[in-house]
């Protein structure tokens, strides 16, 4: 990912004008992979903790804290920093808040200076929002970051330098698919939108809602618009006037054919009657009973169906976003969330040698082993469990893929409104038009008031 710097410094500035803003609580998506989970059943509490980080450690008596929004932290990683307890004596306090809040308190907390030894955040693009140039330590000179793979150096660091240690993966946004149920009515996959439309039909005609969709998620409405890599494979060069102020959503055609494509597929049923009441948390039942044939999102999706009581996950394989009317590209995610250090913790080496311990190739392949809703490792050494659908969707496209809108273009962060005006879209109450002016609008108003 190639910025200018003027870009740089007018993310960073949309950040500190945004500080007391709610932030999108997917991952993302579920920016990488998944959605805004559950937290597990042992989540820690949903406050920030004490701030540990910036207060002397008595000898002997270390406690690192690391904040982070709930959902991102997992039973393995409680595991994990109970063994480094263990094997060290340093104690970890996980600090979970809420997904909603985290951004904006994370932020408020490092701008006064009480922030916490180790923080959480997304990576690519929108690792600027954390601001890792003004409070995060450089670790680039880390041991584990020889293990980082070439893609890496964009999502966990910004102009060549390393802020974050990271262990979740890139994810694609494509169509999940029922296999069984496309073999028995005899449905291929197809390689346009007046195919995929047909496709729908046929279900449609034999008992079978084509699509699940989380209508009433502002956050899964949003994060729909990740398959629009359209926008630039059709027209390349698109994400970087965006970025440069040089061209608006509304001038794409491509931004908007995949709109009306996506409204269409509403107003024709393929997401049933009440899809606008559906919740992501139905979306696994709904996909293990065969109610529905396909779900649009992320590789390990298919882990939760059959945790649900569906078929085997290798029954469920993918094709790319059937609303781009482009099947010849995956759109890919970035490398969900990051672990990056205050730079004023007064625990650095503490905080480095947890990191040091998650890196060792045993504790992450548990970790990896831990997080079955993970595609990649990020890290040389361990494997995570990629799914069926993964590398036969890959191979659809000869491996041919782009970064989301998400990674590529920061435009949601513009007012937060997005996912609603989706919503309000496939309601009735707005056209494709006005969701992408409404966006543009909200864009321009971050522009002006940077200048």
């Amino acid at each position: 990912m190639v910025m200018n710097k003027k870009f740089v410094k007018l993310i960073a500035a949309i950040i500190t004008l945004s500080l007391t803003a709610a932030t999108f609580a997917a991952c993302g998506g579920n920016t990488s992979g998944g959605a805004p989970s559950t937290p597990d059943s042992s989540a820690t509490t949903n406050a920030p903790a004490s701030d540990s980080g910036n207060a002397p450690a008595p000898a002997g008596d270390i406690t690192i804290s690391v904040a982070a929004s709930a959902s991102w932290i997992r039973d393995i990683d409680r595991e994990l920093a109970e063994r480094f307890t263990q094997e060290t004596g340093i104690r970890v306090d996980l600090q979970a808040n809420p997904d909603d809040q985290y951004e904006s308190v994370i932020m408020t907390r490092l701008a006064t200076g009480e922030g916490p030894d180790i923080y959480m955040g997304e990576t690519g693009l929108s690792l600027m929002r954390f601001q890792p140039e003004r409070y995060a330590l450089d670790l680039s000179n880390e041991a584990w970051v020889a293990k980082y793979p070439e893609f890496m150096f964009d999502q966990a660091g910004i102009n060549g330098v390393i802020y974050g240690f990271t262990t979740w993966g890139r994810d694609f946004r494509a169509m999940i698919y029922n296999s069984e149920i496309f073999d028995r009515f005899s449905i291929t996959i197809p390689t346009s939108y007046d195919e995929f439309a047909r496709a729908c039909e046929i279900l449609l005609e034999n008992g079978i809602t084509p699509v699940y969709f989380s209508g009433a998620e502002e956050w899964y409405c949003d994060m729909a618009f990740d398959g629009a890599v359209n926008i630039e494979s059709r027209a390349p060069g698109t994400y970087a006037r965006l970025n440069n102020q040089e061209t608006t959503y509304s001038e794409s055609a491509e931004a908007l054919k995949f709109l009306r494509n996506l409204k269409d597929s509403a107003d024709r049923g393929f997401f049933g009657d009440d899809f606008l009441a559906k919740t992501y948390d139905q979306g696994p039942p709904s996909l293990a009973s065969g109610e529905y044939a396909m779900w649009f999102g992320w590789a390990t999706y298919v882990n939760d169906v059959e945790a649900a009581g569906g078929p085997s996950a290798d029954t469920f394989l993918a094709f790319p976003t059937p609303y781009t009317d482009d099947f010849s590209v995956m759109a890919m995610t970035g490398a969900g969330m990051t672990r990056m250090i205050n730079r004023d913790s007064r625990n650095i080496e503490a905080a480095k040698a947890y990191f040091d311990f998650l890196a060792r190739e045993d504790n992450l392949q548990d970790y990896y082993d831990g997080r079955p809703d993970l595609l990649e490792s990020t890290l040389i050494g361990a494997t995570a469990q990629s799914p069926k659908n993964f590398a036969f969707a890959m191979d659809l496209v000869n491996n041919r893929t782009l970064p989301s809108p998400r990674q590529a273009v920061l435009y949601q962060g513009a007012d937060g409104s997005f996912g609603k005006n989706v919503q309000s879209m496939l309601f009735g109450l707005m056209t494709p038009e006005q969701v992408l002016e409404s966006l543009d609008a909200a864009r321009a108003r971050t522009f002006e008031n940077i200048e």
